[in-house]
């Protein structure tokens, strides 16, 4: 019996109960060793090794962990015994290779078996790269000349891939029209197998009679002389379906002998029926995965007839069944593959569609964006769970900011963040001295304080917690050492250990680090105990040695993992790529967000434009709900423009208005306030900051929440007042100088304005503090980008070197869901929407023109200054009056709003009003 065929009756759970800051997975008992294994029944031993190559694929796709297996046979010895041949070769066809020791190490506690297993990676650089997930069997099939194949792993990630690459090509618009393969092979096998075809059309076959062709890769014969011929038609029909429709048709022939004799199977008609409505069923039920995207989905293409049969003198003698399968464009599974994930306390098989999804999976292509993003970590690098991971070009790289977060020197021992590890040591002096002892015998490394690492990978904070600090040093397992007020707990104990597996998976699975790996938790209590056992269990001891040390060649990968599970965030391309894509934040943009988390509940953030300051705002909102383990309805953010509302609301991650609405409603449940965009709000509807501020410090809050408000008086863009205290009462201030967002030629064109706003400043603004953020302004995009102004145009004009613009960039590769075309104000966006549509009829350009409404829509954008704030396109055209009416004063703010929102390039047309 193959081991993917069978059905285990022994299971598989998450053992939350032992010391290991892992998953474990218990299976319960198992015989090891040679011997004991040869004398277990056939079912057992098939049971056991499903059992513990399902436990050990499912971590391996998870980011690895501990198996633990109570060891069933008395004197088992690891050392003497080993773990058996069969175990062996299930490990080592799981595993793709001969070196179980690569992904497994084995070691004996007691009356256990412990397996320790590393994460899963598709290794670009070996000969033959793996599949990215680790599977036991495939559940597809192909006939490949006379005989049916159930394809490896290896194999059917070839498959696939190829059905992938001929899908794309059918559906490019640069193939020319063609009849579909499968309906040329459909022909083709018709042409080939006539002899075939004219049997299946006849009415009843002659009992003993020879055909007059023979199996072959189209063709299958199958004679069973039992009874319960329905059972083995039930175990085969699939297979052979997935393997004929998977290759180039055919037909499969029941009850004729592999001599081409027919012999039939005797069956009643109750029975015939059955045998009928079973082929359907299977038909029916089979796993089937769509390349095609076609608007629906097509089917299995199946025919069956059942032939009565007689003999020269007329007598029944049974039946023959003939199945003819048509090929098909995609992928035919006989049955989900055999392959696991964790899924918090519960063990997940992976169904068809979620297995072929991964197996094909791969960077998205950002080749229109390669000048804007560069690869900071590729999906065939990394582990099963991890995303891609890009950065700006121009910002620091992943390994640049590594270097600045974490220095390591030879021979010594690194604290950082020196500020923070400054502010610990003075609030506590006695724990320099216990750290010191802790160290003692490291002689080169980095330790990483942090005000809680729970906190940092997104646990929930402890109070009795001082701080964690996570000590990375050569030749000495990591350890993450939890300084506690009081008196070590098991509570206390459990915290630290719910630290370091959740630092674990964010070091493999968000950092994508593919080496063993622990983190060993520790508690220490101030002031400091010494020799202080209780808590650790001496856990670094229950690791295999080579498990638990950091060679010296993986420490930078370990810290280069370590910066990008931290300054890692969803990206905004996520949505428009259609696969999960992370960004790199900032030094800046963490150092804000990490720096001020612990001591700052109440903050004024002034950004420049292009800074990232709603990035940060989002950001901060889920590092609040990790920290106080909130509710969405606990944390509000408020804007000033329902585009931008819209476009938070679909993060799914707090609630969302905007200021008209906070001012209108009450909001009980709220706890904690993020307030963007704050320069454009005004107090004419009601005083927004004081019930900001008194929701946020009420007496029925346990403690003061969350009030953080980003702002920049750059892009004000009307001259009323707006409701936030006098500059001189922002305290404290954080600021962010680096844009990011746009090209270098927008960036000049904005510093420019910028400079004459802060020099002559035409309404109320902290003139000091934004010459010196001016100072420090920067670019980081080494892209230069493009930048025009186009002067005295009338409103046809305008509209034309649009159309014309619009044309060229489409024609270049830009899609329409790139551009923006904004206007001063909503009565000339309907002006200009009936002008531009017929501009673009004129050139045949299939553009439809929407305004925002709900997010990161898919068409050109046709809207006002104000609505768009806070949002970006690659392309801009903005439609500026000239004078500005009403409200010269602020003419230069509006300019700042406009090209603020382009990340590449800036077309601004001045239309004489």
């Amino acid at each position: 019996m193959a081991l993917e065929d069978h059905q285990p009756t022994q299971w598989v759970w998450v053992d939350s109960a032992t010391k290991y800051p892992e998953v474990v997975l218990n299976v319960g008992k198992i015989c090891f060793g040679e011997k004991a294994r040869k004398k277990m029944p056939k079912n057992s031993k098939q049971d056991q090794k499903y059992t513990l190559a399902s436990a050990v694929c499912a971590l391996l796709n998870s980011g690895g962990g501990v198996v633990k297996a109570e060891i069933e046979n008395e004197d088992y010895s690891l050392q003497r015994d080993e773990i058996g041949l069969d175990l062996h070769e299930t490990f080592r066809s799981l595993l793709l290779t001969a070196d179980l020791a690569k992904y497994l190490d084995f070691k004996q506690q007691d009356n256990y078996l412990l397996i320790f297993v590393k994460t899963w990676s598709s290794e670009k650089a070996s000969l033959e790269r793996k599949p990215r997930i680790c599977t036991l069997s495939s559940g597809l099939y192909s006939k490949c000349g006379a005989f049916l194949s159930h394809m490896t792993v290896t194999e059917a990630t070839l498959f696939l891939e190829e059905k992938q690459d001929e899908a794309r090509r059918e559906l490019s618009p640069e193939t020319p029209a063609k009849k579909s393969k499968a309906s040329d092979v459909e022909e083709d096998m018709d042409i080939v197998n006539d002899n075939v075809a004219e049997l299946f059309n006849r009415d009843q076959l002659q009992y003993r009679e020879t055909l007059n062709f023979t199996e072959s890769a189209d063709v299958e014969f199958k004679h069973y002389s039992t009874d319960n011929f329905l059972k083995r038609v039930n175990e085969i029909l699939p297979q052979y379906i997935s393997g004929f429709a998977n290759a180039r048709g055919g037909y499969l022939w029941i009850g004729v002998d592999d001599d081409r004799r027919v012999q039939g199977f005797m069956c009643d008609d109750e029975n015939v029926e059955k045998l009928s409505h079973l082929i359907k069923h299977i038909e029916y039920k089979l796993k089937v995965f769509h390349f095609c995207n076609r608007g629906y989905k097509h089917s299995i293409m199946c025919k069956h007839k059942i032939f009565e049969v007689y003999d020269e003198a007329g007598k029944h003698r049974g039946h023959v069944c003939a199945v003819k399968i048509e090929p098909f464009t995609c992928a035919v599974f006989a049955k989900d593959p055999e392959s696991w994930q964790v899924e918090g306390t519960t063990i997940k098989k992976l169904n068809a569609e979620e297995w072929a999804k991964w197996m094909i999976s791969a960077d998205p292509d950002l080749s229109g964006l390669s000048q804007t993003f560069t690869l900071a970590l590729s999906l065939s690098e990394g582990p099963p769970l991890a995303k891609p991971v890009y950065s700006h070009q121009g910002l620091d790289n992943v390994d640049d900011l590594c270097k600045k977060l974490f220095p390591v020197k030879s021979r010594s021992i690194i604290y950082t963040p020196e500020k923070l590890t400054e502010d610990l040591f003075q609030e506590h002096p006695e724990l320099q001295i216990l750290m010191e002892e802790q160290l003692r015998q490291i002689s080169e490394g980095i330790v990483i304080s942090s005000r809680s690492w729970a906190v940092d990978v997104g646990l929930p904070e402890n109070r009795d917690i001082i701080c964690d600090i996570l000590v990375l040093a050569t030749d000495w397992p990591p350890i993450l050492y939890t300084v506690c007020k009081h008196q070590i707990s098991k509570d206390l104990f459990e915290y630290s250990k719910c630290t370091a597996r959740k630092l674990k998976e964010k070091l493999v699975n968000t950092g994508g680090y593919i080496h063993k790996l622990c983190i060993i938790p520790k508690l220490l209590i101030l002031p400091p105990v010494f020799n202080h056992e209780e808590g650790d269990v001496n856990i670094q001891e229950m690791y295999p040695q080579n498990y638990s040390l950091i060679k010296r060649k993986n420490l930078k990968d370990l810290l280069r993992s370590l910066t990008i599970a931290l300054l890692t965030f969803k990206s905004f391309l996520s949505d428009r790529v259609g696969s999960e894509v992370l960004n790199v934040l900032t030094m800046k943009q963490y150092q804000l967000l990490s720096e001020n988390l612990h001591k700052t509940k109440k903050l004024f953030v002034y950004g420049l434009p292009g800074t990232g300051k709603t990035i940060v705002a989002l950001n901060i909102i889920e590092k609040i709900r990790s920290m106080f383990q909130c509710g969405q309805q606990e944390v509000l953010y408020i804007c000033e423009n329902q585009p931008l509302r819209d476009f938070v609301i679909q993060k799914n991650i707090c609630q969302a208005v905007t200021r008209v609405a906070f001012l209108r409603k009450t909001f009980n449940d709220v706890k904690h306030i993020i307030i963007d965009e704050a320069q454009n709000f005004q107090d004419g509807d009601g005083d927004w900051y004081q019930k900001a501020l008194d929701l946020t410090s009420s007496p029925h809050l346990p403690e003061p929440g969350f009030l953080w408000i980003f702002l920049d008086y750059l892009q004000t863009s009307h001259s009323f007042s707006t409701g936030l205290p006098e500059p001189r009462w922002h305290d404290p201030v954080e600021s962010l100088t680096k844009v990011v967002r746009n090209a270098n030629s927008i960036f000049c064109y904005l510093k420019n304005k910028m400079e004459k706003i802060v020099e002559d400043p035409a309404i109320n603004i902290p003139q000091k503090h934004l010459q010196k953020l001016l100072r420090t302004a920067s670019c980081a995009s080494a892209v230069p980008g493009f930048c025009e102004t186009v002067e005295e145009k009338d409103k046809d004009g305008i509209a034309e070197s649009v159309a014309k613009c619009c044309c060229t960039y489409l024609k270049i590769g830009y899609s329409e869901e790139d551009i923006a075309i904004l206007c001063y104000r909503d009565d000339k966006v309907e002006e200009y929407r009936e002008i531009l549509t017929l501009k673009m009829k004129e050139r045949k350009l299939k553009i439809f023109l929407g305004k925002m409404d709900g997010g990161l829509e898919r068409y050109t954008i046709l809207d006002s200054f104000r609505r768009f704030s806070g949002l970006e396109r690659t392309i801009v055209f903005g439609i500026v009056p000239n004078p500005l009416p009403y409200q010269d004063i602020i003419f230069e703010n509006v300019l700042v709003c406009v090209a603020s929102r382009a990340n590449l390039n800036l077309h601004l047309f001045y239309e004489y009003w």
